[in-house]
């Protein structure tokens, strides 16, 4: 038998009522005490907001990848090394210098000192290769320079 049905539906109607208060509750504090109105327009702010966002990371993704194809011609990581060219020569006056970007092009500039005289040369240098020959030390700073690139990318 079926007791007093009202008992356990005054219970329900109370428990409802209850999580109605507690749900008003939150929406006044998620509005901040503000209409519906303002919460609309809070959303609407925030999502055009974020569509500059993302707008603003299309352009920024633009320019990285222009920066990057630009650093990529740029002469990076100058190698140099002295020597001693001659043995009449008393100090390691000599140099080599890799000027190349990370692609491997640029150039090799060498300077011989001798007791009576200097010279200087210059090598174009494409993919770490010059179509001159190269001394040892000139493959040295192209072969240190090449090295010094392929850490640079890690």
């Amino acid at each position: 038998m079926i007791a007093n049905p009202a008992i356990p539906l005054s219970i329900a109607l109370g428990i409802v009522l209850i999580y109605a208060f507690y749900l008003d509750h939150k929406i006044v504090i998620l509005t901040r005490g503000k209409s519906g109105a303002s919460l609309e327009e809070l959303i609407h702010t925030a999502l055009t907001n974020a569509k500059k966002i993302e707008e603003r990371n299309e352009y920024i993704i633009k320019h990285a990848s222009i920066l990057d194809e630009k650093i990529s011609h740029a002469l990076r990581n100058a190698q140099t090394i002295r020597y001693k060219a001659f043995d009449q020569n008393g100090s390691n006056q000599s140099f080599s210098v890799a000027l190349v970007n990370e692609k491997g092009n640029g150039v090799v500039i060498s300077s011989l000192h001798s007791h009576d005289h200097m010279s200087t040369f210059a090598k174009p240098v494409e993919n770490y290769e010059s179509t001159y020959e190269l001394t040892e030390e000139e493959l040295h700073v192209l072969s240190e320079s090449q090295k010094a690139h392929a850490q640079s990318v890690r």
